[in-house]
């Protein structure tokens, strides 16, 4: 996310991905490469911590929060926010399937 790196981002997303922004937004996978090549989120910061990932059937949930700060289309954004994400193995790699993040501070 710091790096705003399009092509590793595309290779961790499934294409059957549904994700929830902390305004209630639902994105695709088009949808969230989209706003990363348009550079709408730059961070200046992001510490990540309390990850923790959890085997659910053939899929592996992962949560954890992080606190940002930086701009998100030019307003500054900020604080802790909570992430969590499913993951699934798609061929060789494991995906990111579903996603949420939503702002606790």
């Amino acid at each position: 996310m710091l790096a705003n790196d399009v092509e590793a981002l595309a290779l961790l997303l499934d294409n059957d991905l549904v994700f929830t922004a902390p305004d209630g937004q639902v994105l695709s996978k088009d949808d969230d490469l989209s706003a990363h090549r348009a550079k709408l989120l730059r961070l200046e910061r992001l510490d990540l911590h309390e990850t923790r990932a959890h085997a659910v059937a053939e899929m592996i949930l992962t949560t954890a929060k992080a606190v940002l700060v930086g701009e998100f289309a030019g307003a500054p954004i900020g604080g802790t926010f909570a992430y969590t994400r499913l993951w699934r193995r798609s061929g060789a790699r494991w995906r990111v399937v579903a996603g949420h993040v939503a702002k606790v501070a």
